[in-house]
């Protein structure tokens, strides 16, 4: 396998699935239509962008990432007055695939396996977007540890991709089917209705307005949800709005009250006690440790 090369602010220097690589940009306008590119992990740093793919708008921000599968096109489009940043790693053709042999047999000479990710959309995790964003920190010159570590980098990264899919798998045999074939169509959608909440989570829907756009019936999307994510769609979306309002405490200069609107709840009171019982701290705690940093 050949060496990974690092590359930041789009100086491509050989195609894309050439190498595995990193791409970090920042800009006000920016249009890609119907490429068809290598298996990608798609975030965004600031703002949000709606990447199109299968006739599907998947929204990302900070607290998401969205998974692109080798040959998939995709397109989108940033017209925005501040800058949107987006943070993206494009894979080394088969480079995961020889990970997947490795993981699914221990013996060395393990052949590459097939690696077709079920799930495209995906909350923030421990693991994916922090190792990504020190890849782009080495990137962009905080640090040199070499090229050994950035290789160790990426087999890691594959291997935590590989790991979330089999995590989604064990979730799609959880839904409520006999036939496998059913599950799947099952758990993909529920997965929309994911996307939905992702969206939009400052928007009060309601739970037939979701399911109908998942084409299954309330009783049914709230049930496979559930199973699927371990929280209802109503936990599901309060844990996203929680998870913006901590970004906007930490990076504006928003009043409680007027954050606690702006992530879609109704009530300041609820939205403290919400917020603590998820945080272990009230939200004047987080802006006065912003504060002082």
């Amino acid at each position: 396998m050949e060496g990974q090369r690092r590359i930041s602010r789009n100086r491509l220097t050989a195609p894309l699935g050439t190498h595995n690589a990193l791409l970090s940009a920042r800009a006000r306008t920016h249009f890609v239509n119907d490429f068809a590119g290598p298996l990608s992990i798609k975030s965004v740093v600031e703002g949000a962008v709606a990447w199109k793919s299968g006739g599907r708008e998947l929204v990302v921000d900070r607290d998401s990432f969205l998974v692109l599968n080798h040959g998939e096109p995709y397109s989108m489009a940033i017209e925005s007055r501040p800058p949107v940043a987006t943070l993206c790693v494009f894979f080394q053709e088969g480079f995961v695939e020889s990970v997947h042999g490795s993981l699914a047999g221990d013996a060395v000479d393990s052949e590459p396996a097939p690696a077709r990710f079920l799930g495209r959309l995906h909350a923030r995790d421990s693991r994916i977007l922090p190792r990504m964003q020190a890849i782009a920190g080495v990137s962009n010159g905080a640090g040199e540890p070499g090229q050994l570590w950035l290789d160790e980098q990426y087999l890691e990264l594959a291997r935590d991709l590989l790991l979330l899919n089999r995590d989604l798998g064990q979730r799609m045999r959880l839904m409520p089917a006999r036939r496998p074939a059913t599950r799947e169509e099952l758990f993909r959608r529920v997965r929309r209705g994911q996307e939905i909440l992702h969206a939009d989570p400052a928007n009060d829907w309601g739970l037939a307005e979701i399911a109908r756009a998942s084409y299954l019936s309330p009783y049914h999307f709230q049930r496979a949800f559930t199973r699927a994510f371990g929280k209802s769609p109503h936990q599901y979306r309060n844990g996203l709005r929680l998870a913006r309002a901590r970004r906007l405490l930490e990076s504006t200069r928003m009043t409680v009250t007027e954050i606690c609107g702006a992530v879609g709840f109704e009530s300041a009171p609820s939205f403290s006690t919400l917020y603590r019982q998820s945080f272990g701290e009230p939200p004047s705690a987080t802006r006065k440790l912003s504060n002082s940093r």
